[in-house]
């Protein structure tokens, strides 16, 4: 009968061998088993896993929804810069309209120069160049030129000035960092005193002003092809030049005849000699200058 003699303690539940295996779970005695370490190890990795895996994720998630950002602004931005890009071809044919509707006469056939540039960008003033031509394409002017500033050197690839000096034009950045960059140049040209004001914006969504944009070695053309310099030449560019040479002819003055005056003598006064007049004769003999009493007499020559 003693087959029952381990019923009293209970089962056991264990892994691997049937000998000094570790127990997962023991009952019967009162007493708990123990994790093995391999399980903490495994529990531990898990759960250091999940966490790379969410912060990946999230990490992933994140630029993504910057780079969505960033693209649906950078859409935005070139909206609103072909919007106002095409608000300024309007405004210029409206105007183009009226002038040729009033047959208004231009007031040159070409205009161009050099162009020192100083604007403003997010706080900060920096300093470009422009090289322009502007020629006239009735009823208006068509502008052409390059570009030089701290984003480069880009072209003028579309723009236009009225008569009255409303101008614009789009300058593109075709090459370097900045490829692709378009900037909308807007104001008013002042021909007399070769100067621009106005405000220039990117495609980019950046903005600000020209701070000042004079002109030199700037020269007009008029019909019929009359060229007009508004600044003078330096001394380079006079030597570089072939002057002819000018011959100077004296003239010989004219010299009216004088007057001729003849010298009419003096006639002297006729003074007769003395032997013109007789010798004085003294008084008869006996008379006496006393007997007289009228007094002495004067004796006087006949002639």
């Amino acid at each position: 009968r003693g087959g029952g003699g381990g019923g009293g303690g209970g089962g056991s539940y264990s892994y691997g061998g049937s000998r000094g295996s570790s127990n997962y779970y023991s009952s019967g005695n009162g007493s708990g088993g123990t994790m093995p370490i391999w399980g903490w190890v495994s529990i531990s990795a898990g759960i250091i896993g999940g966490l790379v895996c969410c912060c990946v994720y999230k990490k992933q998630r994140s630029t993504s929804s910057s780079g969505n950002a960033a693209a649906a602004a950078g859409q935005k931005n070139e909206t609103s810069f072909n919007e106002a890009v095409f608000k300024a071809r309007q405004k210029q044919t409206e105007a183009s309209s009226v002038y040729a509707t009033n047959n208004a006469t231009p007031n040159f056939e070409t205009y161009e120069g050099d162009f020192d540039v100083e604007y403003s960008d997010r706080g900060r003033v920096h300093s470009g160049f422009v090289k322009l031509q502007m020629k006239h394409t009735s009823p208006y002017y068509k502008i052409e030129g390059q570009c030089s500033d701290a984003d480069g050197s880009a072209t003028i690839t579309e723009g236009f000035s009225t008569y009255s000096g409303d101008t614009w034009w789009v300058e593109e950045t075709f090459s370097g960092n900045d490829k692709g960059l378009k900037v909308l140049t807007e104001g008013n040209f002042d021909f007399t005193s070769n100067t621009f004001s106005g405000t220039w914006r990117a495609n980019s969504g950046v903005l600000g002003q020209y701070k000042s944009f004079s002109g030199k070695n700037v020269s007009k053309t008029f019909s019929p092809g009359e060229n007009v310099t508004s600044n003078p030449q330096t001394l380079h560019d006079m030597l570089q030049e072939d002057i002819p040479t000018a011959v100077a002819s004296v003239e010989t003055p004219v010299v009216a005849a004088l007057p001729v005056v003849q010298a009419v003598p003096e006639i002297e006064p006729f003074v007769p000699a003395s032997s013109a007049y007789p010798t004085p004769s003294a008084p008869p003999t006996g008379q006496s200058a006393s007997n007289n009493a009228n007094g002495p007499e004067i004796y006087v020559p006949r002639v």
